[in-house]
């Protein structure tokens, strides 16, 4: 078991300060889940920005190191609030990692499909969770993923006046256990931006109610298409923020990824 885990359940203590060891395996979960280190890979720039709702949030993201030109990533988010959608992240974030180090990433829907297999097993009937998981390979020029139930992802060629969005979706994982997963694959070329990110950007509502929207973020995404990946990734964030009054009220997470010359 994972030492971040351990420690977290270990921490879930009863007695006067019951409490204070909450919070502490909240906070232990949540940077399980979000505290990630990006892995130097020559020819991609990635920034990202995370934050829960509450204590500890049910977003996750995971980006490895696949070779000297490849980056693996995932992004998830588990439904429900607080520490069970955190618990049901934190089980997909390592079943996920299993599944690489198991299979490799030479079939990612079928990598999909297991993970799913093995979630619908495990969470409550009324669970679920969002994945996007897939691959940049720079010797291939390609993007490879699967999008179960999750954000599109956005695509912003080097001179594109507009943002891709990439349309294939499939069933969110912990439904059903005999789903099959299908695979996008696009090339990608230096210059050009990925983003991949949570509904707690989008679902961002204002004082009217009115939802923040893809449409929104993509607008975002242009204007400040010349910042660099990190930057990019707070632009969009604060952009959010004073459009919801900085009130979140979701778990949000975003990622930028810039192929470079």
């Amino acid at each position: 078991m994972d030492t971040a885990i351990r420690r977290a359940i270990a921490a879930l203590t009863f007695g006067a300060d019951a409490q204070r060891h909450f919070d502490l395996a909240a906070d232990r979960i949540s940077r399980a889940l979000l505290d990630v280190a990006i892995p130097a890979v020559a020819g991609l720039e990635i920034g990202f920005c995370a934050e829960p709702s509450r204590l500890v949030g049910g977003d996750y993201l995971d980006l490895l190191s696949g070779g000297p030109s490849r980056i693996i990533f995932g992004l998830g988010d588990a439904s429900g609030k607080s520490l069970a959608a955190a618990l049901n992240a934190l089980m997909v974030r390592y079943l996920i990692r299993g599944l690489v180090t198991a299979m490799g990433t030479s079939d990612i829907p079928l990598l999909v499909k297991h993970a799913n297999t093995v979630v619908t097993a495990d969470v409550d009937a009324d669970s679920f969770i969002t994945l996007i998981f897939g691959e940049v390979d720079l010797a291939t020029k390609s993007l490879r993923l699967v999008n179960a139930g999750h954000e599109p992802a956005l695509i912003l060629r080097r001179d594109a006046a507009a943002v891709e969005v990439t349309q294939l979706h499939g069933i969110v994982l912990g439904v059903s256990e005999d789903t099959d997963y299908a695979q996008i694959e696009v090339q990608i070329e230096p210059g050009d931006t990925i983003v991949f990110y949570t509904d707690g950007l989008t679902e961002a509502t204002n004082n009217q109610g009115e939802l923040y929207t893809i449409d929104r973020l993509c607008e975002e995404i242009i204007a400040h298409r010349a910042a660099a990946p990190q930057e990019l990734a707070n632009r969009v964030f604060e952009a959010v923020r004073r459009y919801a009054n900085n009130e979140l009220r979701d778990d949000s997470t975003i990622v930028v990824m810039r192929v470079t010359e």
